[in-house]
Order: C-alpha cells, then structure tokens, then sequence
C-alpha cells in the first residue's frame, strides 16, 4: 500500500496529505506549474498540487528501481534539495517488527534488537540508489550506534556504490551515541545533542550537500512533533529554528506497527489509500502513461458504462479510447470537482476541457473551445482499483462541436 505524510500536530499538512484529491482543485497541476527548478534532475516530476516524485533514469548506471522518491510540499523543493545549509534528520529503515528489543540491551548488541528486515534492507538499498541518480545526497553523515541505524547506513552506502562507488568511498561519516534511541541504556538522555547538531550546522565549505542524521522515531518526534514513517527524512532549516520544510521518503513507504497502530486501524488510513489510488489514475490519463496506470489498476480491472453500445472494457482498450479523444483537445485537462468515498468506492465528479484541434466522434477539428462533465466510480480493493464506471456527457460535447 502507498501511504502519504502523516505528522503528529501540523494541521494543515495533514489534511493535504491524507487528502491530497481534495486539497487540490485539479489532480493535474496548472500549465506550466510542474516546471523544474535549475538545478534539479529531469527525473523529478509534480504528481499533484503539493507533492512531487523523482524516479531513474536511464543516463543513470544504476539497476532499474521500480519506486520513486516521493515528497511534500512540491513548492519547498528548491529550499530542501538546492541548498547546502539544511538538515536531513532520517529514522532508520524498515524493521522486522516481529523481534521486539531486549530489555536493557546495549546498542550494539544486534542479536537482541530489532534490526532491518529482508524487504527493509532493499528498500534502504533503492533509498541510495534513489538519492544518487537524483543527485540528492548529503556532504557528511551522523548516525546512532543502533544495529538497524548503522544497517541503514551500510544499505545506503550500497545503493550509492549502484550509481557510482565513489560516492560512499568518499562520503565522510561518523558514529555518535548523543543519536542513540532516547532514554534506553546508552541511550541519549535529550535531544539537546541532536538539536545541536541541525542548530549548528551551516553546510560543509568543502562539500556540497545537507547534513544527513539518522536517528530514532522518538528522537524525532520529541525534537519536531512530527511522526515519521521508518526510513522516512525530514527536511530541516537551521535558519528558521528548526522548522520542518517538508519531507522525503519512498514512494513505497508505510506505517509501521510499532508506531502507527492508531493510524492503522483509523478509517482515514482507508480514505488515504483510497484517494491515492484515485489521485494516481488520473495523473497517468492526464499524461498518457500506461505504466503508472498499470501500478494503479489491478490485473484484473474492468471499465464499465463507457456507453450502453460499448463493451466493457480492459485498461489497454480503455487507455487507447482516451488517447483518441486526447488527441482532439488540445491542451486536455480533467479538472476534479467533487470526490467522495463510502466504505470502498471513491466517486469523482469533474469536467474535461480543452481545444478541439482533432477529429472527435466522427467530427472533424472547429477550434473552438469546449469543456463537458463526467463522473466516475471506482472500487477499491487491496490497494488498487479493481472496477470502475465511467460516464460523460458526449450530449454537451457534441452539441459544442458540431453547432
């Protein structure tokens, strides 16, 4: 499942992303708003009105990863990718939660704590690998002397070495136990240390890069409120008092059980999955990508009431249909109006509009300017859409174009 940020006590983040199909008025941002910053890879792209992606690509030398660096907000991302003088603060990566830590063990005691799980390992690997092709990659590193925070570094280092091993051979890093899990044996007994550390810092004069520090989830949640996701980053301004720019983590991250029980059984975990999957939909409509519709839909996903003389329909016929009637309006967007979710169904209401440049239903290009409504209902099921029904108001669109 694809879960979005989740912090403790800011309002407004929250809401934009638990809800990002409704804090935003179009799923595709306006013309010329997802416009790349000088200075960032052409691999990253805007997903949504406040959040943004950067996926592989293929100048990259590294293996292909099938997920993508997501973050939040998309209008910071010069403020936290482009300067030197921020903080990466970052919990360690996925953990197998099924081992729980002995009481009182020692930091490095690795047989009797919890450390990185299989699936975590990897994931740390493509954080790297991720953070390198994107040339996102800090100028030194702190870590805790926790077995799954030095794990995550030595994954990290791995999935560097995948674009080019002179990154990690030359990454200057050190160990520092004022990082360790606050309050546990050995542990940090504040997180005045860890304050300290992004107060003080104002970037390497000899390398370029934020400084990365990877702690623990109470460490960082005492020191910004926020709640974090394992192997999730926060971006943070040392010039600002701290505050908290955003956030940057996988594509693929999600709750642990450890820390976000709450939020596991809360219905709006379900709201969440439910409008991502929706969210996603029409960004590949919008642009015509097959592959990200295919992640979105499930294998066996089925497109109904298109029109009662249509047959149902698979996602290659239906994504074919929709790049004919692309073709005829120049500058096509689908602007969402209204959505709605009850128990697994996510219905949306909107308008496409744009130029009529090509031959549409039969009607060859007048020029003109037409905008018709539709509304659809998609069925939900174990992270993916599995059904949809889709109606539009070929009535509106004719009448436009052939008076």
């Amino acid at each position: 499942m694809k879960k979005t940020f989740m912090p403790a006590l800011t309002a407004v983040l929250l809401v934009l992303a638990l809800f990002p199909a409704l804090a935003q008025t179009e799923m595709q941002p306006e013309a010329g708003a997802d416009i790349r910053p000088e200075g960032m890879p052409d691999t990253v792209r805007r997903i949504s009105t406040h959040m943004g992606e950067m996926g592989m690509s293929a100048e990259s030398g590294a293996s292909e990863i099938e997920d993508t660096l997501r973050f939040e907000p998309y209008q910071q991302i010069e403020e936290m990718f482009l300067r030197d003088d921020v903080v990466f603060l970052m919990r360690h990566g996925p953990t197998d939660w099924s081992k729980r830590d002995a009481k009182d063990v020692a930091p490095t005691d690795c047989a009797n704590q919890r450390v990185l799980s299989a699936e975590g390992a990897e994931d740390m690997r493509n954080l790297g690998t991720l953070m390198a092709a994107n040339d996102v990659l800090p100028s030194e590193i702190v870590v805790s002397g926790w077995c799954r925070n030095q794990q995550t570094l030595d994954y990290l280092f791995e999935g560097f070495d995948r674009v080019d091993p002179e990154i990690a051979a030359n990454m200057p890093h050190e160990t520092d136990p004022n990082l360790n899990l606050l309050l546990s044996l050995q542990g940090a007994e504040t997180v005045t240390s860890l304050r300290e550390h992004v107060t003080d810092w104002d970037g390497n004069p000899d390398r370029k890069g934020p400084l990365l520090l990877i702690s623990h989830y109470t460490n960082i949640e005492e020191l910004t409120q926020f709640r974090v996701f394992e192997g999730e980053i926060l971006v943070l301004d040392p010039k600002r008092d701290n505050q908290v720019l955003g956030y940057l983590r996988l594509r693929s991250a999600e709750p642990d059980v450890g820390h976000f029980e709450d939020a596991l059984a809360s219905p709006l975990m379900d709201r969440e999955q439910a409008f991502d999957m929706v969210d996603r939909y029409y960004l590949a409509l919008n642009t015509d990508d097959a592959d990200l519709l295919a992640e979105v839909l499930s294998p066996e996903w089925v497109e109904r009431g298109m029109s009662p003389s249509v047959a149902d329909q698979d996602s290659e016929t239906f994504l074919d249909a929709v790049t004919g009637l692309a073709e005829g309006l120049d500058g096509g967007k689908f602007t969402v109006e209204d959505v709605y979710l009850a128990n697994d169904v996510v219905t949306v209401r909107g308008t496409v509009s744009g130029r009529h440049t090509g031959t549409i239903l039969g009607v060859p290009p007048t020029g003109r300017e037409v905008a018709f409504g539709t509304i659809a209902v998609h069925r939900v099921a174990d992270g993916a859409i599995v059904e949809s029904w889709q109606m539009a108001d070929w009535s509106t669109l004719m009448r436009l174009i052939s008076e």
